[in-house]
Order: structure tokens, then C-alpha cells, then sequence
């Protein structure tokens, strides 16, 4: 859990729109949603809205659902949130068998950019090759104008 998401007190509209999100998302893979549950609703990462970027918000769950042949399956959810303009939207809700599934989803998501596209070296390269083949047919190019005018 983020420093920040345990300190913030949510509004009831929130709890309960994380609620049924989450509640949402079991019937969304074929779950009866009158007999499956949700429990241990919690938010464990808040990043705020700022002028430059969007806030985000992750929420973790557990869930018991049932499935059409009776069976019951305990899960493993996180739900993403995008904080635009001071709304919440919905952005992704992973579900996952395993907890240790969704500890390794939330510390891809939790980590921060290292670095940005332009710096991985791939890149770089794709640059170079880019502004060489530029150079190379633009001297094509004024060789056969020049040539041209003889």
C-alpha cells in the first residue's frame, strides 16, 4: 500500500461505486452475481490529479464467486481508476486465481516510468537509421538535380 492511500477518507460515492464495480466485474466473467461476494474492498495505491497528469487510483479486492456449475472459486482482483477532471472512470479490473499473480500485477503498475521511450538504446538506433537513410537520400537527390542541369 502507497503512503498516500491510507491516509485519504473517501466519500461514500466512491466506496460504493468501487463496490459495484467490483461486483460488476464478477458477473462480467460469468459469475452468479447473487451468490458471489465481494470482501476486503480496499484502495492501495492514489496517485492525485495534478495539472500535467491524471490521477489514478488502484483498489484490491478478494471475492467468492460461483460459477453456473455450482463450484466456488476464490479471487484475486485489483481495479484501476482513472482520475480525469476530477471524475473516476473505470480503466481495467484484472482478475487473478493466485494472489501472487496480482502482487506482480500491482508492482508493475505501482512502479514508476524508468525511463522514457527516447532513451532505450532500440531507439536510439532507430533514430540513427532514420537520420542516415535522410542524409544519404537527400545527397541522391541533389546529385540528380545538379546532374540534371548539365
Amino acid at each position: 500500500m502507497t503512503p498516500g492511500a491510507d491516509k485519504i477518507q473517501f466519500s461514500r460515492q466512491i466506496w460504493q461505486a468501487a463496490s459495484e464495480h467490483a461486483h460488476q466485474s464478477l458477473t462480467r466473467i460469468e459469475f452468479y452475481p447473487e451468490q458471489s461476494r465481494v470482501e476486503n474492498l480496499r484502495c492501495v495505491h492514489l496517485q492525485v490529479e495534478s495539472d500535467c497528469l491524471f490521477g489514478k487510483q488502484l483498489w484490491c479486492f478478494e471475492a467468492i464467486g460461483i460459477d453456473p456449475a455450482g463450484r466456488r472459486h476464490i479471487l484475486y482482483g485489483v481495479m484501476e481508476f482513472s482520475i480525469q477532471f476530477g471524475l473516476l472512470e473505470a480503466s481495467q479490473t484484472p482478475m487473478f486465481e493466485d494472489s501472487s499473480h496480482r502482487e506482480k500485477f500491482l508492482n508493475n503498475e505501482m512502479k514508476p516510468m524508468s525511463k522514457l521511450v527516447y532513451q532505450y538504446p532500440s531507439t536510439r538506433i532507430w533514430i540513427f537509421v532514420a537520420w542516415c537513410s535522410i542524409a544519404v537520400l537527400s545527397v541522391i537527390w541533389i546529385t540528380t538535380w545538379v546532374n540534371s542541369y548539365k
